[in-house]
């Protein structure tokens, strides 16, 4: 009775299709291969998820970078340079004059400062918490 493969059999990685060597169960020669291999067998949805969460993820990392004290206020342009896409963020939060777009933890308000469109930028605070929409109303 034989388990598992020959030891003669020629193994190859299930994404470069180089030889392997080491151990018998082996599939990938390394980890890159294994993770595009992966990558490139996700189902669509999957795919379309993880790029709306790595932008969401860039979108606060900008924010982040900009507002190192918990508020600051920057041109738009400054946004857009660093690459901030204004379509994909995970909540929002609304005050009487403003809607906070948030990334997580860090949001911004568009603003008009002398003419000029800004965006203030704030970091999320315990109280607003309490203040999440409920789309049923209860």
């Amino acid at each position: 009775m034989t388990f598992g493969t020959d030891i003669n059999e020629a193994r190859t990685c299930l994404h470069c299709e180089k030889p392997l060597l080491g151990r018998l169960d082996q599939k990938f020669c390394d980890a890159q291969c294994r993770n595009a291999y992966h990558n490139r067998h996700k189902r669509a949805d999957e795919r379309y998820m993880a790029n709306v969460n790595a932008q969401i993820r860039k979108n606060r990392r900008i924010l982040k970078d900009l507002c190192p004290e918990g508020k600051a206020t920057v041109r738009r342009e400054v946004l857009e340079i660093k690459g901030y896409d204004y379509k994909y963020y995970s909540g929002q939060f609304f005050t009487t004059k403003l809607t906070y777009y948030f990334c997580y933890d860090y949001g911004f308000a568009p603003i008009h400062d002398n003419g000029k469109e800004k965006a203030l930028i704030i970091q999320k605070q315990n109280y607003m918490d309490q203040y999440q929409v409920n789309p049923w109303g209860g």
